[in-house]
């Protein structure tokens, strides 16, 4: 915690008198101090959610919904904005993966984090590209500086999937300041199951293992860290077609045609996807009385290996993807300047990488090479009851994409590439580009009442360079069970935004709300392919009939609102809500981008029982997920109209019991009521139910 105080020049004070100093503190809440809208998930948050990936961790934050594939997989969406238009920082570090599939979830362990903090709004003159919709921090807990051993442990069960969850963290440390931390987790879950039937070959197991060490001194610290994340999942069956009219009659059945078909195991059948991520990077921080400099190095590995439904002699993947980046960010924060009218403080840093993609497979992706960077400055000025933040930022990318014969035919013939730029080999084409893009805000926050009101007006900018599968992709893959064309002449999208935040803090209400609206210029919209007549085009490939899916940049303009609020938050019963609504439209038309989520709202009501004897804490919690039809989508752009909204009940209690070592025990059941329904977000959607009720059980405890 610090202070910040506004003091009145002493010669205006009479002989004698102490000078009135006005002291606002304020620096205790992360969330308040960021200009942005920003919400942090704390580590009693995380444990609610064990055994749920990232994107499932993040729904208690207003304006964040997900987005289901065809596998047991999730990914966020963040005031209507996707993963591509999100960046997310692992301790710091930009992930990077193959993110193009609907069935690619961030491949980021939730156990690792100490906290998870949601920045909404664009961010790019602080974070750089792909920080238009917002920001995702996942920042691992501290290394403990106290001499002996420490840990969590957590376990799990879910009944939709039988699901089983484990995990263990243990910490060491000694009385010469060296720290060790090794953890890991492992889950696995048979067959999910929609309300009424089977979801076949939607199996998966995950398991993380990673660790750290490191050592600190008067004034700094060096650390390394290692994890790896292993991720295996099948491809739910009925996403095949042999024909459009196949496609078709599913998209008014009421459930696939072949599901009395299925059973439920644990096995991974064909088509089924293998993914691995390692992580590791070494950091040293100093900090002395000019300031602090941040440097790390990072290297990421990203494995991604598919297979197709074959015949039984063949062996190995259909698809098989090898992403390496090494990064290299540094950051020189400067002493706080104390100046008449306040106290100013801020930093300048560099970010470099370098990346390479290696592509085995079907034609799909090419292969290319990347080099990008950035540098950037932020001041900060504290004035008593307000502070104002400015921030700058310039960033560039070079890419080269290698197409090999088959790949650049095929484009050249489809009309998708012309060949200007390109450099032709006698194996394919070498087709360079270069992007720039130029980010800046201007933020303050207004502590009106100190730590009760404050208020918040955010200007933001934030740009990302078209990745290479939508300049390029052409063909299905399992994990992406639509036939995609790219168009290799998109450009940069840039974002301008403005957010306006109120926070409200008091023994009796606690809430928050944003409202803002952004402008995408050259927004790359990703959706259905329609013919003259309004009807879907599909492509027929040896693997079946998939319906077409295109890009192309249109001006796009966001708004929206989203929030939360909790009533008597430390009475014995109290009331929680939060949600959110998002318009998005084509600015040429006014028509409503296809993907865009429907407004919901969640309602908790929460009791809290007095703790007595080894009963620490006692929480009771009864939930409806409220989300409405998404009706502003024009059913005639899309393959099937927008499913009926729905309502989801739950039930939760936690008891944490003991005092010295107290054990935390979970019980939750998720869509009480065996609801069938459909996600408007979802790929799923087009197929099936969403799976229906799941009960959780769980058990923790630190040591």
């Amino acid at each position: 915690m610090s202070a910040r105080a506004d003091t009145p020049e002493a010669a205006g004070t009479p002989e004698g008198e102490v000078p009135t100093v006005e002291i606002v503190v304020h620096a205790d809440d992360p969330d308040v101090e960021e200009t942005r809208a920003q919400t942090t998930l704390d580590a009693a948050d995380l444990e609610r959610s064990t055994g749920d990936d990232l994107a499932r961790t993040l729904t208690r934050v207003p304006g964040v919904s997900v987005a289901l594939g065809t596998a047991d997989a999730a990914k966020p969406i963040l005031r209507g904005h996707r993963e591509r238009r999100l960046l997310v920082l692992y301790d710091g570090v930009r992930h990077e993966s193959q993110k193009w599939g609907p069935d690619h979830a961030t491949e980021i362990d939730p156990f690792t984090a100490g906290r998870i903090t949601v920045v909404r709004g664009a961010a790019g003159a602080r974070y750089g590209p792909d920080a238009i919709g917002g920001v995702v921090r996942v920042d691992p807990p501290p290394l403990r500086r106290e001499a002996g051993v420490g840990g969590k442990a957590l376990t799990a069960y879910g009944s939709n999937g039988r699901s089983p969850y484990g995990a263990l963290r243990v910490d060491l440390a000694n009385a010469r300041g060296l720290a060790v931390r090794v953890e890991g987790n492992a889950a696995a879950s048979a067959t999910r199951v929609a309300p009424d039937y089977l979801l076949g070959n939607t199996s998966s197991r995950t398991a993380n293992l990673g660790g750290a060490v490191g050592t600190h001194w008067d004034g700094g610290q060096l650390r390394a860290s290692w994890h790896r994340h292993s991720f295996e999942a099948g491809i739910f069956y009925g996403v095949r077609n042999s024909a459009p009219s196949e496609f078709e009659a599913g998209l008014v059945s009421e459930r696939p045609v072949t599901v009395d078909l299925w059973s439920r195991t644990y096995e991974i059948d064909r088509a089924y996807q293998e993914v691995t991520h390692d992580i590791g990077l070494l950091r040293v921080d100093h900090s002395g009385t000019w300031g602090g400099i941040e440097a790390t190095y990072a290297f990421q590995r990203n494995r991604r290996r598919e297979y197709e439904q074959v015949r039984s002699t063949v062996a190995g993947p259909q698809y098989d993807f090898l992403l390496r980046t090494h990064s290299l960010d540094a950051m020189l924060r400067h002493r706080v300047v104390a100046l008449p009218f306040g106290d100013l403080e801020g930093g300048a840093g560099l970010q470099g990488s370098f990346q390479e993609n290696v592509y085995r497979g079907y034609a799909l992706l090419p292969n290319y090479r990347s080099f990008g960077g950035g540098v950037f400055a932020y001041e900060r000025l504290a004035m008593g009851r307000v502070d104002v933040e400015l921030g700058g930022r310039v960033d560039g990318l070079g890419r080269a994409a290698y197409l090999d014969e088959d790949d650049y035919g095929r484009h050249l013939r489809r009309g998708t590439l012309d060949g200007v730029g390109c450099e032709e080999r006698t194996n394919g084409a070498r087709c360079p580009a270069h992007y720039d893009a130029a980010s800046l805000s201007v933020g303050s926050v207004l502590h009106v009442v100190p730590q009760h009101l404050d208020l918040k007006v955010d200007l933001s900018s934030a740009s990302r360079f078209p990745n290479v599968d939508e300049l390029y992709l052409i063909g299905t893959a399992p994990s992406f069970p639509v036939f995609a064309l790219g168009a290799p002449d998109l450009g940069v999208e840039t974002a301008r935004g403005v957010s306006f935040t109120a926070m409200l803090r008091h023994d009796a209400v606690e809430g928050e709300a944003s409202v803002y609206g952004q402008v995408v210029d050259d927004y790359i919209y990703f959706s259905p392919d329609l013919n003259a007549q309004g009807e879907p085009r599909f492509d027929v490939t040896i693997q079946g009939t998939w319906p077409r899916y295109t890009f192309r940049p249109v001006d796009a303009q966001l708004h929206g609102l989203d929030g939360s609020l909790a009533l008597a938050p430390l009475a014995p019963v109290g009331l929680d809500l939060w949600g959110s609504l998002v318009r998005a439209r084509d600015q040429a038309d006014g028509a409503q981008l296809v993907g865009t989520p429907a407004d919901r709202m969640t309602v908790e009501l929460v009791g809290r029982a007095r703790p007595t004897g080894a009963l620490r804490r006692a929480e009771l919690r009864g939930t409806a997920e409220l989300v409405d039809r998404q009706r502003r989508v024009d059913p005639s752009v899309d393959f099937a109209p927008a499913p009926d909204g729905y309502a989801l009940l739950g039930l939760a209690a936690e008891v944490e019991l003991g005092r010295q070592r107290p054990v935390r025990i979970g019980l939750a059941v998720r869509n009480l009521l065996d609801t069938a329904y459909r996600s408007y977000t979802s790929l799923l959607r087009y197929y099936a139910d969403h799976p229906g009720r799941d009960v959780r059980v769980r058990v923790g405890m630190d040591f």
